[in-house]
């Protein structure tokens, strides 16, 4: 995510939220990887009010329901009937 440079918001959260190294752990996971244009989306002032140290909890959440233990491709989900349920980490 770093290295591609369109998820420096996504970073930022996962920095903040202390996820990174666990996401370095074993593996493997899909994550749904909101890019930085998703993210300048949202009302101003929500990601700056979800990287305070004091909600670290629901940023937590938030990320964890963008992850998927185990390697989940596209062509699984568009396999999978409608409708489709993952269960993500949160």
């Amino acid at each position: 995510a770093i290295a591609n440079g369109n998820f420096k918001t996504l970073v930022k959260a996962l920095q903040a939220a202390d996820l990174v190294d666990a996401l370095k752990g074993p593996g493997p996971f899909t994550v749904f990887a909101p890019t930085d244009d998703a993210f300048a989306k949202l009302p101003p002032g929500v990601i700056d009010d979800l990287l305070k140290p004091e909600n670290k909890p629901k940023l937590i959440a938030l990320l964890k329901y963008h992850v998927v233990a185990g390697n989940l491709t596209a062509q699984a989900i568009i396999d999978k009937k409608p409708p489709v349920r993952i269960e993500t980490l949160d």
